[in-house]
């Protein structure tokens, strides 16, 4: 689908928003005196899985179902467009939300606390996909076991 002129103008929009809450998380961190570059692997493994996690929420799941409908329904004014792909779209969602861990992460009272949760679930979700990709893969092979049956034809009883 072809962007409007009012489109392109609220994602240049959505574009300096966001840059602005860049400076503004900056300016929040360094008044706190946190240096954000000394972070460890494993918080950036946490800030990193929630985020995950926090995208799939946003975009797949029906949790926030809602707010993408809602959000759909303002297809072509503009800023609904703009807030309709950040929110549909896992990379753009995923860059917005992880500014927002990033945030929540360093200056919010229990915000690892939220985001360790979101990581479990993040984790959690990974076996899930796993257990079924396995499920998959054991189905796959038992229905070409069975085929191979059927074409091999019946077999004497020894």
């Amino acid at each position: 689908m072809e962007q409007t002129n009012t489109e392109r103008i609220w994602n240049l929009v959505s574009m300096f928003v966001y840059v602005l809450l860049i400076i503004a998380v900056g300016a929040l961190l360094h008044n706190r005196d946190i240096d954000i570059t000394g972070i460890s692997i494993f918080e950036l493994l946490i800030i990193s899985i929630a985020t995950y996690r926090m995208t799939r929420l946003l975009v797949y799941d029906r949790i926030f179902k809602l707010v993408r409908d809602v959000l759909k329904s303002f297809r072509g004014t503009g800023l609904g467009d703009s807030l309709r792909t950040i929110v549909t779209c896992p990379w753009c969602a995923g860059v917005w939300i992880a500014l927002f861990n990033v945030a929540i992460f360093f200056l919010v009272p229990y915000g690892k606390l939220f985001l360790y949760v979101l990581s479990i679930a993040g984790i959690s979700t990974f076996f899930q996909i796993g257990v079924n990709i396995m499920g998959l893969v054991a189905e796959d092979k038992q229905m070409h076991v069975r085929e191979r049956r059927k074409s091999a034809g019946p077999t004497k009883p020894q």
